[in-house]
């Protein structure tokens, strides 16, 4: 990978597409095995409402984030994340909501890039915590969030997709320095 080519930024309107396409695709990687066809199928069937909604769900101010991670100009990973988490279990933690990387650009460091300014993101606006919920059968994901040293919660909860629940668990980081 020529090092050059790559640009990490805040995502724009102009990201809107090419955000939720790259997203399907990660999904379809990441969770072939997890959920059924109909998933993808209903979640891709959504693409033009979700684009008329992407300004007011990805920005970048002091209640969330969202990032892109380019490579010769296309989107190789992303991530978005809110100061506040909207699992009642961990209220007072900020959350990183979703950090996808695409798979041929995996182990360069990028998504360790994209953790790293979120956290910087969530001290500089106030959390001592965060939190990441993954499935729990997604076990790729959930070595890389151990390997960050995120500590597994014994809280669990369903990530309800069409009427069916699948399991979620949650890593939990502290941001305080020692």
């Amino acid at each position: 990978m020529n090092k050059e080519l790559l640009n990490i930024r805040k995502v724009t309107s102009e990201d809107a597409r090419e955000w939720f396409i790259f997203g399907f695709k990660i999904w379809r990687d990441a969770y072939k095995n997890i959920f059924p066809e109909e998933v993808f199928i209903d979640r891709e069937s959504k693409l033009e409402e979700k684009i008329k909604d992407f300004d007011n769900k990805m920005q970048n101010n002091e209640k969330s984030i969202a990032y892109v991670a380019t490579y010769a100009g296309k989107i190789v990973g992303t991530m978005c994340g809110s100061i506040k988490s909207s699992y009642d279990h961990f209220g007072e933690y900020a959350d990183l909501i979703g950090l996808y990387v695409d798979s041929r650009f995996q182990g360069y460091g990028i998504g360790t890039a994209l953790k790293n300014i979120f956290e910087e993101w969530a001290i500089q606006n106030g959390a001592a915590q965060y939190v990441i919920g993954v499935l729990k059968d997604n076990i790729k994901a959930r070595k890389v969030y151990e390997s960050w040293g995120g500590k597994l919660s014994e809280y669990e909860e369903n990530f309800v997709k069409l009427g069916i629940g699948y399991p979620e668990v949650f890593y939990t980081y502290n941001l305080q320095k020692n």
